[in-house]
Order: structure tokens, then C-alpha cells, then sequence
């Protein structure tokens, strides 16, 4: 294991307020899943390096945040945890 996202994993729940109205965002997944028809199913590593975005780089993963008052989406970068934040959430 290198990095994985808390979110996806279910360890942490999605706490993001939306900058136009500060309403808790609603979680609708990974960025990657709304590539295509098959984007689901594509490695989460293989997404990362076609996107555009350094999230490879800077272990992130990108979440599409929804505000049901505004009905905007927004994108989210999600820190990825390494071995040792993991380790230290299970000590918990």
C-alpha cells in the first residue's frame, strides 16, 4: 500500500462546506468515476496521471462536492494517507 483515501475507504466522512453559502457539501464520489461510461472501473492510479491535475503527485484524491442549496458542484481534494496516518487512526 502507498496511499489511500479515507473517504473512499469509509474512515473519515466527507466535512466540506460550500464557498458560496457554507452549506455542508454533499459527498458524490470520486472525480474519476465521472470520466466516462468505464471510469469506475479504470485503476484509481491509471485516472490520476490522465486528468491534468497534480492530485498523482500530491497524493489527493479528487471528490465532486454537491450543494443541494446552491446546486453547484465542486471539486474537492481529499489528502491521501500513507502508512503511518493509517497507523495512527487505528491506534485511536
Amino acid at each position: 500500500m502507498d496511499h489511500l483515501c479515507p473517504v473512499c475507504n469509509g474512515l473519515l466522512d466527507l466535512r466540506e462546506e460550500c464557498p458560496l453559502c457554507s452549506h455542508p457539501l454533499d459527498d458524490s464520489g470520486r472525480l474519476y468515476d465521472y470520466y466516462g461510461d468505464y471510469s469506475p472501473y479504470r485503476e484509481i492510479e491509471d485516472s490520476k496521471l490522465s486528468n491534468g491535475v497534480p492530485d498523482a503527485l500530491y497524493h489527493r484524491c479528487l471528490h465532486l462536492g454537491w450543494c443541494p442549496i446552491c446546486s453547484r458542484e465542486h471539486i474537492l481534494a481529499v489528502e491521501e494517507w500513507d502508512e503511518n496516518t493509517l497507523y495512527l487512526f487505528a491506534g485511536q
